[in-house]
């Protein structure tokens, strides 16, 4: 009996819709349904609700029929999608260019040869809990994996996949990696 609610309220949650009272008990004065399950709620059905439900001689399931109903139903509004997005700008209005994402630039510095680092995570955070050792630790760079350079390299224009060159660069001895032909400097 309560099999239909079920499914309907678990389709509302997994929806993300609002379950406001009334929109179920419109759902449920139904006499399609009211038929099915008994009468929950006392309001009046409008009739372009009445339309959209499954006519009783078609030949599928009653809860897919039901289920699949639900979402058109009750949603009222649709409210845009709040992600943190850091997509990169395929084409500028002045000039039509990609576009460097500029958290990137300031969170990450790029390597010669592609590989790209950043500092530890949460290195400024709670430094009352850390002991001196692990501060001393998390000051130093960590490597982005493989995925994420390439990642990083697709939200950058040309101009910062090359190499800088900066006066007293602390990263100086690390552009250069002997395993990888196009950084090696000595002849293999």
């Amino acid at each position: 009996m309560f099999a239909i609610k079920n499914v309907i309220l678990t389709s509302l949650r997994l929806s993300s819709c609002s379950k406001s009272t009334k929109n179920l008990a419109g759902f449920f004065s139904n006499k399609f349904v009211s038929s099915i399950v008994p009468n929950f709620f006392s309001t009046s059905v409008p009739h372009s609700l009445l339309r959209q439900l499954p006519s009783i001689s078609t030949n599928t399931s009653i809860l897919s029929s039901v289920s699949s109903l639900v979402p058109s139903l009750f949603l009222k509004k649709s409210f845009p999608c709040l992600e943190q997005t850091r997509s990169v700008t395929k084409w500028s209005l002045n000039k039509g260019k990609r576009k460097t994402v500029k958290a990137v630039v300031a969170r990450f510095y790029r390597l010669s040869w592609g590989a790209w680092i950043r500092p530890m995570v949460g290195r400024n955070k709670r430094h009352w809990s850390k002991t001196a050792k692990r501060k001393i630790r998390s000051e130093k760079h960590v490597f982005c994996n493989s995925t994420q350079s390439t990642l990083l390299d697709k939200m950058v224009t040309k101009y910062w996949r090359k190499r800088r060159f900066y006066i007293d660069d602390l990263y100086e001895p690390y552009h250069q990696r002997e395993e990888y032909s196009s950084s090696a400097v000595k002849p293999h």
